[in-house]
């Protein structure tokens, strides 16, 4: 199953999702991450922040769009307030996270979103 969490830079929510992705697949399945218009590189605190929580974020990098797979079963909005080419996934969902300021919070929100998004793929 190929899951693709997208947002626009690629810089932090996203990437984010699929570190924690990697981090907690158990081989069900393919993560990959994107931005609709990609930053130059990785939010230093974003990265700092994960560091800190013992997940190294080295080899991980911003994206295109055009990278991801042509078909995806689901793409995870991070709730970024863009238009995600949702015609190349089976299943979209939206993690919400536009009003979230507190990046350790958001950060906090993301792993579980992602963990919860798993157990529900799994059923």
């Amino acid at each position: 199953m190929k899951i693709a969490f997208v947002c626009n830079g690629n810089s932090f929510k996203s990437i984010i999702g699929e570190r924690f992705g990697n981090e907690f697949n158990d081989g069900t399945f393919e993560i990959f991450s994107a931005g609709t218009e990609p930053a130059e590189r990785l939010n230093e605190e974003g990265k700092k922040i994960m560091e800190s929580m013992g997940y190294s974020m080295e080899g991980y990098f911003p994206k295109d769009m055009d990278t991801l797979p042509e078909k995806l079963d689901v793409l995870v909005k991070m709730g970024c307030n863009i238009s995600c080419p949702i015609y190349m996934a089976d299943k979209v969902v939206n993690f919400g996270l536009e009003d979230i300021e507190d990046k350790k919070r958001c950060i906090e929100l993301i792993e579980i979103k992602v963990k919860e998004l798993f157990e529900s793929l799994k059923k």
